[in-house]
């Protein structure tokens, strides 16, 4: 089974199809029905419904891998919300610092998304996508090298078009940047910087067809889009330009400066009511956009103007559209409020009967361990009492060995003392060591001792025979 540490770095490492089937297939299990979903800034948008607390639920579902701005993407989700649905942020990203936490969006990161593919039986799909991406290492192994130059080659050129771009030198910026295309056609990033340089050139038809086939590359390239819109514009054709902010729209609906800048386009050719609408959007979204604000001003007298009459009306049919929207959503709202209270109400109920039964629980565990400590103290005094007998019993014994110590000692003093003795036995004529230590045997332990001993008595040593014994007497006595 995968760890946590190898399904969160495969997930990261598969491709943006997989990972999104993947998605998928987990909020189904989940219990999700799912209604529609569409790819957005490398990220899956899902909307669906789920049954909680037997109520039926909307959610709106991020699954992404990103590791910046998780703050800017949960304020996104936050703003697709509406207030009408609840959100689901799922991604294998770990850091949710200086994330905003709201009670209508549930924070799924790192640990708990892998907590929830072992759940459902999903961590086998996880390791069938790091064995292929482990086949696709080894057939890369070959090229890697050479990939990694053309990588260094292409970001060299890159920061080199754009030094230059920055410098005003643009037939050098484009130089570079279509070196930077030979090796990756497909580079949508060098097609719009090289678009940036033909436009300060005013070649407006080769900028339009750069920016044109960057957009072909990466349709959710939202600079593409609005350089495209300036470079229309410049040509003239303002109509045209106003659609592509349009598109721009239709990929981020939710940022207030793209509705800003379409009003402004409605405004140059003249449709002032779009645009007033379009810069009330833009408020909406951000009531601190200063430009909105002021265009807003503008059109307003304009407005006026044209109509012999200032546009409160319209604004007063909107803002009372919002409070009615506003008024039927916190009306939802507090229905799911309520709706909650009650399900709180019954998890406390619940959880307050765990907590008797903790209680019980915790009270016949303190009285085992109470028995369980008796029992261990009388085991304790137990081994006490064995303990002191052994100490009685190894005193005993370390006595004794003492006295065997001794008693080993004072023998080796013997067997020291006998084989000096023996030695010195071993000076007399006729005497060797076999007879010396007979000699000893028999109780003489000097020379002087055998002196004193008569014909007789060395005749009774054993081994002495009766020549011997003659010749040792009289060497003996030779003085």
């Amino acid at each position: 089974m995968l760890s946590e540490e190898e399904t969160i770095q495969t997930l990261k490492s598969i491709s943006q199809g997989d990972f999104q089937k993947i998605s998928s297939t987990l909020l189904e299990k989940m219990g999700f029905e799912i209604s529609s979903s569409e790819t957005r800034d490398e990220s899956l948008l899902v909307e669906g419904e789920i049954e909680r607390g037997g109520k039926i639920r909307e959610y709106l579902i991020k699954c992404t891998r990103a590791e910046e701005n998780l703050k800017e993407e949960i304020r996104e989700l936050h703003e697709l919300l509406g207030g009408r649905k609840y959100g689901l942020f799922l991604t294998t990203s770990l850091r949710d610092r200086g994330v905003e936490k709201t009670e209508r969006i549930e924070f799924v990161g790192g640990t708990p998304f892998y907590k929830l593919l072992k759940k459902f039986d999903m961590l086998s799909q996880v390791e069938s996508y790091l064995e292929e991406l482990s086949e696709e290492q080894k057939t890369e192994e070959s090229t890697e090298e050479t990939t990694s130059d053309r990588s260094e080659d292409i970001m060299e050129w890159g920061k080199k078009g754009k030094e230059k771009y920055i410098q005003g030198e643009y037939s050098e910026a484009i130089r570079y940047f279509e070196k930077v295309l030979e090796l990756n056609p497909e580079d949508h990033v060098a097609l719009n910087n090289k678009a940036l340089c033909h436009l300060k050139e005013e070649d407006y038809e080769t900028s339009l067809e750069s920016i044109n086939e960057a957009i072909s590359i990466n349709p959710d390239f939202e600079d593409a889009y609005l350089n495209k819109a300036f470079i229309l514009e410049k040509k003239g054709e303002l109509e045209e330009a106003k659609d592509t902010v349009k598109k721009l729209i239709d990929l981020k609906p939710n940022k207030a400066e793209y509705h800003y800048i379409y009003a402004a386009y409605l405004r140059k050719i003249g449709e002032l009511q779009e645009a007033w609408r379009s810069t009330q959007k833009s408020l909406k979204i951000d009531p601190e956009n200063e430009d909105a604000k002021d265009l807003r001003s503008t059109l307003r007298n304009e407005l006026k103007e044209e109509t012999g009459e200032r546009p409160e009306g319209l604004e007063e049919i909107e803002v009372e559209s919002d409070l009615k929207e506003k008024i039927q959503s916190l009306e939802k709202e507090n229905k799911e409020i309520r709706e909650e209270l009650e399900e709180k109400e019954s998890e406390i109920a619940e959880l307050e009967e765990e907590k008797r039964k903790v209680e019980n629980k915790f009270e016949m565990e303190k009285n085992r361990l109470r028995n369980t400590i008796k029992l261990k103290q009388e085991r304790i005094e137990s081994l006490q009492e064995k303990r002191n007998e052994l100490k009685e019993a190894l005193e005993e014994v370390e006595g004794e060995e003492k006295k065997d110590e001794e008693d080993e000692k004072e023998e080796e003093e013997d067997i020291e003392t006998k084989q000096e003795v023996i030695e010195e036995l071993q000076n007399l004529k006729y005497v060797g060591p076999e007879l010396a230590d007979r000699i000893y045997e028999s109780g003489y332990t000097s020379i002087d001792d055998l002196k004193k001993a008569s014909r007789e008595e060395l005749g009774e040593i054993k081994g002495m025979g009766s020549a011997i014994t003659e010749k040792v007497f009289e060497h003996l006595h030779e003085d």
